[in-house]
């Protein structure tokens, strides 16, 4: 995750959102409640800044000792690990310790989650390079417009080209009476 990558709004965009949805689910199917909705407002608000923060700046969200390729399943199990506390904060659902069910939900998230997000990159990635090695194909080719359309006849209506004429002549009162 580079600053210079051009894919980081897309990752940070990604980030926040799959980390809100999946916080919330994952909660809710580990053991948790579901959500209040104070609780998914402010979950929401905390999993956008994460995005935010790892699209503008990728190394200020996770050090630079960690492996580039463990850098974005970091990001998501904090994201997650915050939206998990807010949770158990904001409802007062607090259920002791983290049970195996709930954890295990977490954890197959996150890594769902860095595997759909990385693949997005990769596909994008594809799409964009074969776009750039075909458009270079199709300026090369010379498209007769006279086939595509033939040119259509211009026809001119003689006389005032106003929409009406203002002029005042013409037949524009009642009729005279002829007493």
């Amino acid at each position: 995750m580079s600053a210079t990558d051009g894919f980081a709004p897309v990752r940070g965009a990604s980030v926040g959102t799959l980390s809100a949805l999946v916080t919330a689910t994952a909660h809710t199917f580990g053991g948790g409640m579901f959500p209040s909705d104070a609780a998914l407002v402010l979950l929401v608000l905390v999993c956008a800044a994460v995005g935010y923060a790892t699209a503008v700046a990728p190394r200020a969200v996770v050090s630079t000792a960690v492996a580039p390729r463990a850098q974005l399943p970091v990001v998501l199990a904090t994201a997650q690990a915050i939206g998990h506390l807010l949770l158990t904060a904001v409802d007062g659902h607090h259920h002791g310790s983290i049970t195996q069910q709930m954890l295990a939900a977490h954890a197959v998230a996150v890594l769902v989650g860095a595997l759909a997000i990385r693949g997005a990159e990769h596909g994008i990635r594809r799409a964009v390079t074969s776009l750039r090695r075909a458009l270079p194909l199709l300026t090369a080719l010379v498209v007769d417009d006279n086939r595509i359309a033939p040119p259509l006849p211009v026809y001119r209506i003689p006389g005032s080209t106003l929409l009406l004429d203002l002029s005042g002549c013409g037949n524009r009162g009642p009729p005279v009476r002829t007493a």
